[in-house]
């Protein structure tokens, strides 16, 4: 059955004055008006309704549906009471206009009016308007008389979305690299990267999909909650079977797990939703990170702590002053409960000869990092390790002199220094137990 239409009603008369305790609208028995319910399955929607008695007392409202009926009643109108809070006036009516592309409008289906987003410009041939609902993931058409502009009943009066300005609010500025969920029976199978295009009204963007196969760029628009800014994304020298990775399949981010290792940085990867076994390079493979209160957790890796034994290689850290940022080289001599006795290779003792020896904490030692092949030099701006001072300490190259030699600025003692190829690394970190290394942006 078709949906009912908007009533052609006048608007309402202005609001009387009222104490502070009673609801800031009182409206008439008969009064058209519509309900906003906070759950059940028409919450986000107003239900066109009919005053039928208020009570002060409780602050609340007796009213009739127009289109929801009683079941089994023969078409007698649904009865509900529902806190004053949840009921507004009717909106004024709207003068016949084509919509403005991707302007908030409210669409009429299931006897409800739904907050939606209005597509193409305008309405389409056959007096019919598209309609996009960013929160489902939706669209549909609908008669032009079905939908109308939104409007916001604030402090007593109509107020459009422009005059209101919430987009100011977004997280998400124009040009922001995001990444928006794709959803199978409302749960996350996988992460598109997108751009925000344009912010619009509330909680609704519209994205474009940069590495979606075709000449065009795919676009879609998105309720927020849908959207998260992209996960920091860091090479690591190495996976691990079983890790809990994403893989890049399809213009998008799936997670899965490695089951194999292969050579030259390739491994197998098994999709979670499907179970399909796939072959990547580990330019195409990140460990998975949730966005969880704000803030990025990355998913426990099934890892056990960093267990060290005599003859191992290592490197040491110093909290010391003047220290920050180095590691020395070393060997393990002997565990000492949670500490290990570390030979240095370079450090000597007080007479200058003999190799210093230090029990030092399991917070402050690593293994030894892998020999990562710097096979076309460095750039400015590449974070390595330098050689000085018996020690690797953290920089960044501040100049190319020649495919041989650098300047390396290093920032936490506002130096600058000059350094030949072989007394440099690729800066790593040892992090949940594998070397990660900062990727300055993902290869794609």
């Amino acid at each position: 059955m078709r949906s009912p239409r908007l009533r052609r009603q006048p608007a309402p008369a202005p609001s009387r004055a009222s104490d502070p305790a009673e609801p800031t609208e009182v409206f008439s028995v008969g009064e058209a008006v519509e309900v906003f319910p906070d759950e059940g399955a028409y919450r986000g929607a107003h239900l066109p309704a009919v005053v039928a008695r208020f009570d002060p007392d409780l602050r609340s409202y007796a009213v009739e549906y127009d289109a929801l009926a009683v079941s089994g009643a023969s078409g007698r109108a649904l009865p509900e009471t529902v806190p004053a809070s949840q009921v507004r006036p009717r909106p004024p009516t709207p003068s016949p206009a084509p919509h403005a592309e991707h302007a908030a409008v409210d669409a009429l289906r299931d006897g409800a009016w739904w907050l939606g987003v209005a597509l193409l410009g305008g309405d389409r041939a056959g007096g019919k308007v598209a309609v996009c609902f960013p929160a489902t993931r939706e669209e549909a058409e609908f008669d032009a008389a079905d939908v109308r502009p939104h409007l916001e009943w604030v402090a007593g009066e109509w107020r459009s979305p422009e005059d209101m300005e919430t987009s100011k609010r977004m997280p998400y500025a124009k040009g922001a690299q995001i990444e928006v969920a794709r959803l199978e029976a409302d749960s996350v199978v996988a992460w598109f990267p997108a751009i925000v295009a344009k912010t619009i009204w509330k909680n609704n963007i519209l994205v474009e999909y940069p590495f979606w196969k075709g000449s065009e760029r795919f676009n879609e628009i998105v309720d927020i909650k849908h959207i998260r800014p992209c996960p920091p994304h860091a090479s690591v020298i190495s996976f691990c079977i079983n890790d809990d990775v994403e893989g890049f399949q399809d213009d998008g981010w799936w997670p899965g797990k490695i089951t194999e290792i292969h050579p030259k940085l390739t491994y197998t990867f098994k999709l979670r939703t499907s179970g399909k076994k796939v072959q990547l390079h580990q330019n195409t493979l990140r460990l998975r990170y949730d966005w969880t209160d704000n803030q990025w957790k990355q998913v426990a890796q099934n890892l056990s702590g960093t267990k060290f034994t005599g003859g191992d290689r290592v490197e040491v850290s110093s909290d010391e002053e003047g220290f920050h940022g180095a590691w020395f080289q070393g060997t393990v001599i002997k565990s000492v409960g949670h500490k290990f006795l570390v030979e240095y290779d370079a450090l000597k003792d007080d007479d200058e000869t003999t190799p210093l020896k230090e029990t030092i904490g399991e917070e402050h030692i690593r293994p030894s990092p892998p020999a990562i092949p710097v096979t076309s030099g460095f750039k400015v701006l590449d974070e390595i390790d330098a050689y000085t001072n018996d020690g690797w300490w953290v920089g960044v190259i501040s100049e190319v002199l020649s495919d041989q030699k650098y300047k390396v600025y290093f920032k936490a003692y506002k130096e600058q220094d000059e350094f030949e190829l072989e007394q440099l690394r690729r800066h790593c970190d040892w992090v949940g137990g594998r070397w990660m290394q900062a990727s300055p942006a993902l290869e794609m």
